[in-house]
């Protein structure tokens, strides 16, 4: 996938958080229950690489929970 279809992956994962700001799930929910309903199909590494894009941004943070991660909206400081 191209650059410019991460940005749009990322813009549908930012959209969905400013609607529901207490979201928060894997990468495998992000792409099941947050882009699939919005009629966004794309590969799990594509949600991932659009996830650490909106983190670079401070758009997401990532929480670490034993072996796995939980991205949520940006709560960090600055």
């Amino acid at each position: 996938m191209t650059g410019q279809s991460v940005r749009v992956v990322a813009d549908a994962i930012a959209r969905h958080l400013a609607t529901r700001p207490g979201c928060a799930d894997s990468v495998k929910g992000i792409q099941q229950w947050w882009l699939r309903p919005a009629g966004v199909e794309v590969p799990l590494e594509v949600v991932a690489d659009a996830l650490r894009l909106l983190e670079e941004e401070k758009v997401v943070e990532c929480q670490r929970l034993g072996a796995g991660e939980i991205w949520r909206l940006w709560r960090g400081e600055g």
